[in-house]
Order: structure tokens, then sequence, then C-alpha cells
């Protein structure tokens, strides 16, 4: 058991040394949603040159600016998502049902004694920008290679052997799935100091069932500020500073079982990761007549400081003899960092039809190659390795969206959208020619497809003071899941149904 006492040592000082997060997790946290409020969403979020609507706010600020009354808004979500996965000729398929809330706003109007400024708008929101809830697995039973296979070349890549065998836990040179593996006998070393796996040890022919479980939780939020105008009814500007949040958790298993003894174990991770950050963003809307508007915004980064708790735990039985490694829920290990998110550029187009019709369009471009991690303190390990990785994988990736909304009467209108979000990693990386890295002791990465979001829904103005919206959503997407970085691709296909109800009122 001593390989068992030598793991307890590097989960207590792992907080110290290497960092669970990587170029891949950086890029969870900051790619976002299809968010809002009823009319914006059902209208596929091109909101960015029309204003006069809270989300439209969040897309640009000089949307705030349009506004000629003030205005308490509030939106519930329930999303009901599916994710099939195929491995190997298995498939398997897990929903999970979530209502949430996504904002909450004011949005009020002061006026000014001025033909050219006739007001000063301000407005508070809280948006919720990402939920994470979901749940998936992928699995398929007589397979010729094993996660082991993989953890014993990763091992013989490391510089130092002893520096796995000993499970030295304040060494930041240390790669600690190799450490975690080792001590939970999923590798063992031989006399030339080199590591060969468990699968296959003793019987050449043997095979392995796979099963992968995970659950994700939490959702990233947003606090914004909002202040604009509208100058000689021909220029609307606007200036928004936000406050985000991130909350994310983060659970998973590998189970192996192999064909000869019956030999298994389960790998299981979690990490739990909270952020707080800010950003500003910039805006402007150009009315050259009244039946075309066209919008610009930039956002600023979001720079957060970050922190992870983690653990990672090995339950094996070889050859009908349990042997486990402690891990620490309680407190655990930690890591402090900081995180740049990539700053966006918005250009956005409308036309206004009378009284009668709109149809909008937004372009939005962001570069997720900027994303950069940096630690908080004035340690020795600097992120330059994750920094680069994060240049490999990805690239400049484009968002549109369009919209339509019809005014059937006064009170009664419909609505209908498409936005589509382009994935953002390189050609290079979908194609296997370059293999993304994994942090900390969590072996599975996702590269995700391109999205498509269609919206639909309608509006009904009770009184010219309140109102309601609903809107409805199917998004689907298809992503590439590997278990670990040798293994055979596991095809995800995430269909989601959203529906949205807002309440609102003017005044």
């Amino acid at each position: 058991m001593k390989r068992v006492f030598t793991l307890a040592l590097v989960l207590t000082s792992i907080a110290g040394g290497a960092s669970a997060q990587g170029s891949l997790d950086a890029f969870n946290l900051s790619y976002n949603d299809l968010k809002g409020t009823a009319r914006s969403v059902s209208m596929g979020g091109a909101f960015g040159a029309l204003g006069g609507d809270v989300s439209g706010i969040a897309i640009n600020p000089a949307g705030i600016g349009v506004y000629t009354k003030s205005e308490i808004v509030t939106t519930l979500n329930f999303a009901n998502t599916s994710i099939k996965s195929n491995f190997s000729g298995n498939s398997m398929d897990d929903k999970k049902f979530k209502v949430n809330f996504d904002n909450l706003a004011f949005v009020g109007t002061v006026p000014i004694e001025s033909d050219v400024v006739p007001l000063i708008n301000f407005g508070f929101s809280y948006n919720n920008l990402k939920s994470f809830n979901r749940k998936y697995r992928a699995g398929a039973n007589g397979l010729n290679q094993s996660f082991t296979q993989y953890l014993a070349d990763r091992a013989n890549n490391q510089k130092d052997f002893d520096n796995i065998t000993s499970g030295n836990g304040y060494n930041t040179a240390n790669d600690w799935m190799s450490v975690l593996g080792y001590s939970g006998y999923l590798i063992d070393e031989t006399d030339s100091k080199t590591f060969i796996p468990t699968f296959r040890q003793e019987n050449t022919t043997e095979t392995a069932n796979t099963d992968l479980y995970i659950q994700e939780k939490g959702n990233v939020s947003s606090y914004d500020f909002n202040v604009g105008t509208t100058i000689d009814d021909i220029l609307s500007i606007g200036l928004t500073v936000a406050v985000t949040d991130i909350d994310y958790h983060l659970s998973s298993t590998l189970y192996e079982k192999f064909s000869s003894n019956n030999d298994d174990y389960y790998l299981d991770n979690e990490l739990k990761t909270d952020g707080t950050g800010w950003q500003v963003k910039a805006g402007l809307i150009f009315k050259p007549i009244k039946e075309l508007r066209i919008g610009a915004a930039y956002h600023s980064p979001t720079w957060y400081n970050m922190t992870d708790r983690y653990y990672g735990v090995v339950d094996a039985s070889w050859n009908s003899e349990l042997i486990g490694t402690p891990g620490y829920r309680e407190g655990g290990a930690s890591n402090d960092y900081k995180l740049r998110t990539p700053d966006k550029w918005i250009f956005s187009l409308a036309g206004i039809i009378g009284q009668y019709a709109i149809i909008s369009a937004d372009y939005e471009l962001t570069n997720y190659s900027k994303t950069n991690l940096s630690n908080r303190y004035d340690r020795d390990y600097n992120f330059s390795r994750e920094n680069g990785l994060t240049e490999q994988y990805f690239k400049n990736s484009s968002t549109i969206r369009v919209g339509a909304e019809i005014r059937f009467t006064p009170q009664f209108s419909g609505r209908v959208g498409y936005m589509w979000q382009q994935s953002p990693f390189e050609k290079e990386v979908k194609d296997r020619n370059i293999i993304p890295e994994t942090a900390g002791t969590v072996p599975q990465y996702t590269i995700v497809g391109d999205a498509n979001h269609f919206t639909w829904g309608l509006g009904y103005k009770f009184t010219p003071n309140f109102y309601t919206d609903i809107a409805f959503v199917i998004k689907n997407r298809k992503d590439d899941l590997y278990l670990y970085q040798d293994s055979d691709k596991v095809e995800l296909k995430t269909n989601q149904f959203s529906g949205l109800i807002t309440f609102g009122c003017r005044f």
C-alpha cells in the first residue's frame, strides 16, 4: 500500500504545483449561448441595431439610447436537453430538464431640457449568459484499446521516472495523471525504468469494456450597468460596465472492465470552478434614414480572478484485490489564477418597415486564440505552455444572427429568427493532426461543432404599459468527444428545446 500513502501527499500539495485549468477548460468558460428576453431570442438574438430591449443592450449598449420610457422586465426559461452518443456503434441517450431565471432588468429615463439630447437613459440588468446543466455518457464493449495504454505512453514521455513513482507533490513539473495512474496500479514500472499498462499485461487478446459518465452544473451570469442617449434623433451611443460571475461544477467517471480476471477500475474526477470578472462594452446605432439602422459594438475582454478546487481518485480491483487511492472532497486541492476571455466585435443592420415589420441581422467576430491564462500571485508557473496551445487550437469564430418581426395588430406580433455559431477549433484539431492536451487528472475533452438555433415566438400588449412575450428555440450541434487522447471518437449529438416567457412593464 505504499503507493496509496504517496498519492495522499500528492493530493494535499497539488495546489502548490500543477494547474487543473488548461486551454480547453478556458474555452468552455468563455463560449456563450443564445440567451435574453423572449422577444430578442425569438428573433435569433439579432438586436444589435434595434435597441429598445434589455437583450439588445447586452449586445450593443447603444440600444439603451433608443428608450423613450422607463421599463422593468424579467424572463423565465425552461430547457429540455437530449444528448445522444455513439461510441464504436453503441448508442446512448441522456435527457435533462431545467428551469432557469434568465434576466431581470430596469431601464430609467431622465429628461434633459435639450432638443439635441432630450433624454439620458440608465439601466441595470442581471443576465444569465450560459447554463452548463447537462449530463451524458458514452460506452462500448469489447474494445482493443484501454486508457491504461495511453497512460503508460504518457508516463514514458515524462522526463523524470522518479517523480512519477515517488509522487513528489512539490515538483511543479509532475504529470499528475501519470502519478494518479501509477498510484492506482493502472500502470506498472519495469526494471528498465519504463511503464507498461495493466491492460493486456498477462493476456494479449484481452478486451476492455469502457464507459464514461459526465455531469455538468452551473452558469455564467453578468450584472450590467448601462448609460446612453440619442443625439439629434440620428445617433445613439451607450456604455456598459459588466461584472460577471462563473459557477461551474464537473463530475466525471471513467470506468473500464477487462475481460481477463474481471479486473476493473474507476477514475473519478471533480472540478469546481468559481470566478468573478469585469468588462466594458461600447456601441453606437446610426439612423441615416427613418427606415434604416446601422449598429456597431465592441466588447472588451473579461478579466477574471478564478479559483479551481479539484480532486482525482482511482478505485481499482486487480485479481480480486480491492485497491483504493484516497481523495480529498473536503477542502481538497485548489489553484488560483487569472483568465482573460477574448474581445468581440459586433456589426448590425436593421430595416424598419413602417409600423408593421422589422428585419435585422448581426455579425459577431471573436478570436478565441486570444484567450489567456496567468497567475494571480508571483509564482514560478506562468501558463506559457497553455497559452501557446490555445493559439494552436483556436481561431476566429463567426456568429450570425438574423430575425424578423411582423405586427399583425397594434397589440399582437409574430417573430422568427436563426442563429449560427461557428466552431472556433482549427481544422488541424478537428482532423486530429493536432491532439489537444488536457489538464490535471481529467482525461476527456470535446471538440465542439457548429451550432444552429431555430427560433420563433409571439408578443402581446395587454395595455400600452404591460406586455408579455413567448419564444421557442430548437438548438442542435454535433461534437466530437474523446475519452482520452488516443481513444476512438465518440459522436455527440445535442438537441435542445427551450421555451421562454418575458413579462414587462413600461411607464
